[in-house]
């Protein structure tokens, strides 16, 4: 696998990631590839929401994170689409949806009182540890 390399100022649409096959397979979520793309509308919309400085704090590491998450889960308002969650200095939400053609990253942000946030999720089971899908 290559070195993905996020551009927040993409014009075209790109790979942020691969999504670890474990958790798709837990939430039936069922697509040719495991990549994850960043459509430019996110940006667009990343910037209109007040996200984009909490993006560039932390867009290198989104690989990682989306590989790597600390927590994942499902919004049960959004069937086939996918929370995962990194705690880093913050903690950091990358909603993860699917189209016709595939897997995207929807948003990115930091939740605010995040620490509280996750426990709440992690008591009524709306996310799990990353450990509970391997």
């Amino acid at each position: 696998m290559s070195i993905i390399s996020v551009n927040p100022y993409a014009t075209t649409t790109q790979t942020v990631g691969f999504i670890p096959q474990t958790i798709t397979d837990y939430y039936q979520i069922q697509y040719k590839s495991l990549e994850v793309h960043m459509p430019p509308g996110v940006l667009k919309h990343l910037k209109k929401k007040g996200h984009w400085d909490d993006f560039m704090t932390y867009h290198e590491k989104i690989p990682d994170m989306i590989s790597l998450p600390d927590y994942a889960g499902q919004n049960p308002k959004e069937p086939g689409t996918v929370e995962l969650y990194k705690v880093l200095n913050d903690h950091v939400i990358l909603p993860i949806k699917l189209n016709s053609e595939g897997l995207f990253l929807s948003s990115f942000y930091i939740l605010d009182n995040g620490a509280n946030k996750i426990s709440k999720r992690l008591r009524v089971e709306r996310i799990h540890p990353f450990s509970f899908f391997s």
